[in-house]
């Protein structure tokens, strides 16, 4: 089960100081359709590359700012199926997601994880506790993932590190009349504290991309 929504957010934030530009990226998981309002008419197209489509909108109340994105593999829906069961291996393609440990299974399809996020300099790493869950309708050949924060106890090395408690994320992924594999991924996360928003809002036009290009690589493991 992969969170993206399931888990799991990708941050990339630029910093200008007169003649000098600094390229950060930040970005974290994740998100799902009903955390989210996807009227077309909302969304901005934001970037279009390697058959890639990537739209962002402000997140309802909020300066934050939210993604979806959509591409297609040719690819075994059951291969990416098996990549997003395997959550504790996302670290391996997820855009700064540094580390995942179970913290508790709640059935075969649905389990609370930790993620740990490694934040560049001068902002401190983070954790974020999240509830995610996998359901594989076989009928319609449609996979889908759900992810959000769920509070929880926090393994006693880690409790001093600043929480992550705003992070939503969802992933639909389909076989469409091609036999290609349709993966639609939504999202976002605020790491809070003193990242800025503008920050995290800009590390959305990278983040969700080097995302999803790693998992298209790292999918013939599966």
């Amino acid at each position: 089960m992969a969170l993206s929504p399931q888990i799991w957010v990708v941050w990339y934030m630029s910093m200008l100081k007169y003649k000098s530009v600094i390229g950060i990226v930040l970005y974290g998981l994740m998100f799902t359709s009903p955390f989210f309002s996807y009227s077309q008419t909302d969304w901005k197209l934001s970037k279009s590359e390697d058959n890639i489509q990537l739209w962002i909108k402000n997140v309802d109340g909020s300066d934050l700012k939210q993604f979806k994105l959509q591409t297609t593999f040719k690819k075994e829906l059951k291969s990416v199926y098996r990549l997003m069961r395997d959550v504790e291996n996302m670290h391996l393609w997820y855009d700064k997601v540094q580390s995942v440990k179970l913290l508790k299974k709640i059935s075969d399809n649905e389990a609370i994880y930790m993620l740990g996020y490694d934040l560049p300099f001068p902002f401190e790493d983070r954790v974020s506790t999240v509830k995610g869950r996998i359901n594989f309708d076989e009928k319609t050949g449609t996979i889908f993932v759900n992810t959000e924060y769920f509070p929880s106890e926090i393994p006693a090395d880690k409790k001093n590190m600043a929480l992550i408690t705003k992070i939503k994320s969802s992933w639909e992924i389909s076989e469409d009349k091609k036999g290609e594999v349709l993966i639609t991924h939504t999202g976002y996360m605020d790491p809070g504290g003193n990242v800025p928003k503008w920050l995290v809002n800009e590390g959305l036009s990278t983040g969700p991309l080097k995302t999803i290009k790693s998992m298209k690589r790292i999918l013939d493991k599966y």
